[in-house]
């Protein structure tokens, strides 16, 4: 008696689950006209696109529930690490022509992007330097 039997690639497979749980630093950068500004357009929450491998029939797949946002950690000794950090790293900067007076002026509706803290005008939350108008 010949039969013929199909062997299943399935069989002796196992199914395996596996949590890991990553530490992510994002960096965003953008423009406002104050700190506070830019950071409420920051997200609280952030998505990921779903990954899905599959390589010789063996499939892994990740699902998640939810990114959240931490501000603060406690390191091994019990202190408080503030991970949330905005710096100015920017400025656009008016541009100067000569008034009709003779007098230097800005121009605010053109200007160039410096990051040299130097030619700064405004402080970080958008009020004058002083000595600069």
């Amino acid at each position: 008696m010949s039969e013929t039997f199909k062997v299943d690639k399935e069989i002796g497979k196992q199914k395996f689950k596996a949590k890991r749980q990553y530490i992510v630093e994002v960096e965003f950068e953008g423009d406002a006209y104050t700190k506070e500004q830019f950071e409420q357009l920051l997200p609280y929450d952030l998505q990921t696109k779903d990954y899905d491998f599959e390589e010789n029939g063996n499939e892994i797949k990740l699902t998640f529930d939810k990114w959240w946002h931490q501000s603060s950690e406690t390191d091994l000794s019990g202190k408080v690490i503030q991970l949330d950090k905005t710096e100015k790293i920017g400025e656009c900067i008016p541009e100067e022509y000569e008034g009709e007076d003779g007098e230097q002026k800005l121009d605010y509706t053109c200007g160039n992007w410096t990051n040299n803290s130097f030619e700064y005008l405004k402080n970080e939350d958008g009020t004058d330097i002083k000595g600069k108008e």
